[in-house]
């Protein structure tokens, strides 16, 4: 595989994870409103405990994987990722959810770094800045399609698609990733 083809892959990689990660957070708020009964309080709670851990865990998993590797992190996330969503599936109470919030948020982190460091390795510095721009497109554009079709899938699909939904692409990715790395 050329080294353009592997970034093209990368960048596929990139879009799956937006959307998986769009579908998840951006409709886990009416699952918890519909489930739990959440307000907006509530919600805007459990956005900025996000934020909080997002934050930190950014900087903290960026540095692992320059350390172990970014296919190494791109593994344990989407790994990671596939078994949180899993098991958010089948917890019944509000504290289990959020500690699964808090996960989440960090490993996550194992996944955005990584993908961006990897589009952009080995490239010039205008190189770069225009892999960064494709990079930055590419979520971009998954997120506000996740945004426009995550609405109809909640209702056809029901809440539990708020997991199973990214399960489903978070392993697709592991299993592409694998492809790639051959």
């Amino acid at each position: 595989m050329t080294h353009r083809q592997l970034k093209t892959g990368y960048l596929a990689l990139a879009s799956l994870n937006t959307l998986a990660a769009s579908y998840f957070f951006n409709y886990l708020f009416f699952f918890l409103h519909n489930r739990f009964g959440f307000g907006d309080r509530e919600n805007l709670g459990v956005s900025a405990l996000h934020g909080l851990i997002y934050t930190f865990a950014a900087w903290q998993c960026g540095k692992f994987a320059e350390r172990r590797g970014y296919v190494v992190s791109l593994k344990l996330g989407f790994l990671g990722l596939t078994i949180a969503m899993v098991i958010g599936a089948l917890l019944n109470s509000v504290a289990a959810l959020l500690a699964l919030i808090v996960g989440y948020s960090v490993v996550l982190l194992l996944t955005w770094p990584a993908l961006e460091a990897l589009v952009s390795e080995r490239e010039t510095q205008a190189g770069t800045l225009r892999m960064v721009g494709i990079y930055n497109c590419t979520w971009a554009g998954s997120s506000a399609f996740a945004y426009f079709t995550g609405g109809k899938l909640y209702d056809w699909l029901g809440r539990g698609a708020v997991f199973w939904l990214p399960a489903a692409i978070f392993f697709v990715q592991f299993l592409l990733l694998l492809w790639l790395e051959k």
